[in-house]
């Protein structure tokens, strides 16, 4: 599912299993191994996903599996977004579709977001569909959405891309066709950055956010 290539002097780990990229523990572990590949240079990483949907979020079957694949579902999920804030280097995603939770979650976890103008949503919709999401994603969410953005993870409100800026999911939105252009942007002022001071920086930064992640229970399955 995940392809790891450098380019430009920044690694693109491309999310693509054909279908919609659901994750599921195997999935969410790839991509912390992946990132940890990538941690042996300062060179920024992309995460990107297919064109027309970066994640559909957790695989539900997973947690119609039982309690113990449920649970391990969800600790790979917060482990990712650990992974992604203690990053030693710039992580950037690249949405050019929907992202729905899991994949909401890389997008508040990452140093920079970028969406896709389209048709296309962005958020949380567990409400609609019948889940309590775990603590650690409320937490996230809280630290990054804004107050508009955290009321609607109760209503399952969905957010067009401009939208999904405007709340705190994306940081950029842009047409399809300067995507890469604004990608090559970014990751030019990422690559600028001193690599010591924005290693301390970010640490001291999400230290907090990390340790109250680290903290949260996950749900009880029994």
């Amino acid at each position: 599912m995940i392809t790891h290539t450098k380019s430009d002097g920044a690694h693109i780990l491309s999310l693509d299993d054909g279908k919609v990229n659901a994750f599921n523990k195997e999935k969410l572990d790839g991509l912390v191994a992946k990132l940890a590949e990538c941690a042996g240079d300062f060179a920024p990483v992309v995460i990107r996903g297919r064109k027309g949907i970066f994640s559909a979020g957790f695989d539900l079957k997973g947690f119609a599996a039982g309690p113990d694949i449920a649970t391990a579902q969800l600790q790979a999920g917060k482990d990712a977004i650990l992974a992604i804030l203690r990053h030693p280097a710039p992580v950037v995603t690249l949405c050019e579709g929907h992202a729905y939770p899991m994949g909401a979650f890389l997008m508040l976890a990452a140093d920079r977001a970028i969406g896709t103008e389209g048709e296309f949503i962005t958020g949380m919709n567990e409400s609609a569909i019948g889940m309590a999401l775990p603590i650690y994603p409320m937490i996230l969410g809280a630290a990054r959405l804004n107050s508009t953005g955290r009321k609607a993870v109760a209503t399952s409100q969905m957010f067009t891309p401009h939208e999904a800026r405007e709340v705190g999911y994306f940081d950029h939105v842009a047409a399809a066709e300067d995507i890469d252009a604004l990608l090559a942007k970014i990751l030019g002022e990422m690559k600028a950055l001193n690599p010591g001071a924005f290693g301390a920086n970010k640490s001291a930064m999400n230290a907090q956010l990390i340790a109250d992640i680290e903290a949260s229970p996950l749900p009880n399955f029994g």
